[in-house]
């Protein structure tokens, strides 16, 4: 093995270490190679049990979640899985609906593919709205204000809540940060706070989340599994934790 990529992989093994969670967009900046370079990188150190190789980076062996991570992080992250949840739910849409859609890098992509004819989405989320405002020009789009959070993009607090308490949806598919048994979870408490009055006004419910956030739980516990319509996740859930969870709620990982 070259000394240059001894460093390499060296550097790359400690930066993992540093962050927990390192994207393959953040190595290429760091050390100016291809992403092709850093992804062989990445595979040959995962295969040392140096790391763990992840959808669009690599996690440390030695990551522990002490902080939420940023909008701009978790858009790097398990894309492949995302796309997948963000294709079944807009399956679950149909024509002539009242939507929300919660903050999350996954419902950002339901708007690239959802084709109905006629729908109001109700968003509290910039990100989601933005993405809605430049895929469909015909449909009725309410962005719920409020106090502006920059590291997820939603505006929580008390004029956001006010408001949304006010409105009657369809359905709403809210994401979260962690599922743990009958609990939802997320880093902030505003935040759920806002999700759960969403939650409350919608005829049916979802909760939206890939399956590397099941079995793991965040700080605030705004919602139970069992209140809900179903829990939208991606296929590459395991049988055992569909059984577990299809104890609480309707596991779903396809469009039927």
């Amino acid at each position: 093995m070259s000394v240059l990529k001894k460093e390499r992989l060296m550097t790359i093994s400690q930066l993992t270490d540093q962050k927990g969670i390192v994207t393959v967009r953040e190595i290429v900046r760091r050390l100016a190679v291809s992403n092709m370079t850093v992804r062989r990188d990445l595979d040959e150190l995962a295969k040392e049990n140096r790391l763990i190789r992840i959808h669009g980076g690599a996690q440390s062996l030695h990551y522990v979640k002490d902080k939420e991570l940023s909008r701009s992080e978790k858009q790097q992250l398990h894309v492949a899985e995302k796309q997948q949840i963000a294709r079944i739910v807009a399956a679950k849409i149909q024509n002539n609906e009242t939507i929300f859609l919660g903050p999350g890098t996954t419902n950002e992509l339901v708007a690239t593919h959802l084709n109905v004819a006629n729908v109001r989405i109700v968003t509290n989320s910039l990100p989601v709205f933005e993405s809605f405002e430049a895929h469909h020009h015909n449909y009725d789009l309410c962005l719920v204000g409020g106090t502006y959070r920059p590291h997820s993009g939603a505006f929580i607090g008390s004029l956001t809540n006010e408001f949304l308490a006010k409105l009657r949806m369809s359905k709403a598919f809210v994401s979260v940060n962690g599922v743990l048994n009958n609990q939802a979870t997320n880093a902030s408490p505003e935040e759920g706070q806002t999700q759960r009055i969403a939650l409350q006004n919608s005829h049916e419910t979802y909760i939206v989340a890939d399956h590397y956030k099941l079995n793991f739980e965040d700080f605030y516990n705004f919602y139970q599994l069992d209140m809900v319509t179903g829990l939208i996740t991606d296929p590459a859930v395991t049988d055992r934790d569909r059984r577990h969870y299809q104890m609480y709620t309707n596991v779903i990982t396809n469009y039927k």
